[in-house]
């Protein structure tokens, strides 16, 4: 019965942040802030939570006792990090927060890719024929807009920013994957105190000035709800949970996504776009989990399954 609790209690915080990640994009789009702001601010408020929560696990002193040959992989991953973040909140401006969100769901397919070109991982036909799906889920979520794309260049620049910011995603996990010895939240924390450092020659501090409390409300939020608590939800539940529910938690995300882009500003994915999106979650499960993309008997992969918890910040959004 214990067990049982503490399973429950896991899937209920795994579940409320990865929902509440889903919600990412409104807080970005209502602060009113030019992009670089919002990343600033985001890694800001969320590396001061985040250095907050290590210290009351007495974490915070491995903020300076990461090994000296770990810093070149933390710098990379932190670099590739605040770049996803860049790229993702641009894309919610140009194009909209479901649409962006949809396609930046790509990035489990990138780090396949990427295991099986650059660390020379098995690619089965399975996964491939996972992979191929995705995509076709991708083509169905942009027929719809070709129309749009023509008119508005800022629809095709917003596609490439999500495709891009699903790349750099893929980039964060594989580099964060090779760093040993460093307690997630102590390395999320170094990650946004280098966005921190790397975009504060940019701020623009003639947009905060005409901003009220509304839009500070909406950056400490950024921070603190989603660098802070969210990822701290997601530490705490990803090792007391089975790979098939993180992977089914990962469609509140998207949800979050689009219903918050509906209620906040009307906008919706016509019925191709819902079934592209549902292709390339499907694609995911399957990838995740090892399921055989033909019909046959049901195993699981020989290849080690991607777990979020390896970093939480974008099997969420980013």
């Amino acid at each position: 019965m214990e067990a049982r609790a503490g399973l429950t209690r896991a899937t209920i915080m795994l579940s409320l942040g990865m929902a509440l990640s889903g919600t990412a994009g409104l807080f970005s789009i209502s602060s009113g802030q030019p992009t670089f702001n919002v990343v600033f601010f985001r890694c800001l408020f969320g590396a001061l939570a985040l250095i907050g929560w290590a210290s009351l696990r007495d974490g915070w002193r491995r903020l300076l006792g990461v090994e000296r040959k770990q810093w070149p992989l933390v710098l990379v991953s932190g670099i590739c990090l605040i770049l996803n973040w860049l790229a993702l909140f641009e894309a919610f401006h140009r194009t909209s927060i479901g649409f962006a969100t949809i396609i930046y769901h790509l990035q489990p397919f990138w780090i396949v890719l990427a295991g099986g070109l650059l660390l020379k991982e098995a690619l089965s036909r399975h996964r491939i024929g996972w992979i191929c799906l995705a995509f076709a889920g991708l083509v169905l979520t942009i027929l719809p807009k070709l129309g749009d794309m023509q008119t508005d260049r800022n629809w095709l620049f917003g596609i490439g920013l999500a495709l891009t910011a699903s790349l750099f995603y893929a980039a964060t996990t594989l580099t964060t994957r090779a760093v040993k010895g460093v307690k997630p939240e102590v390395l999320s924390a170094v990650h946004c105190l280098i966005g921190c450092i790397a975009f504060l020659p940019v701020l623009n501090l003639g947009t905060l000035q005409t901003g009220g409390a509304a839009t500070w409300g909406w950056l400490v939020g950024l921070g603190v709800i989603h660098t802070g608590f969210v990822y701290v939800l997601l530490y705490s539940a990803y090792p007391k949970v089975p790979t098939m529910v993180i992977a089914a938690a990962a469609f509140l995300n998207p949800a979050a996504a689009l219903l918050s882009d509906f209620l906040a500003f009307g906008r919706s994915i016509t019925a191709m776009q819902g079934v592209g999106l549902a292709l390339i979650l499907l694609a995911g499960l399957g990838v995740n989990l090892g399921w055989p993309f033909f019909v046959g008997k049901l195993r699981p992969s020989p290849q080690k399954s991607y777990r979020p918890s390896e970093n939480p910040v974008g099997g969420s959004e980013g």
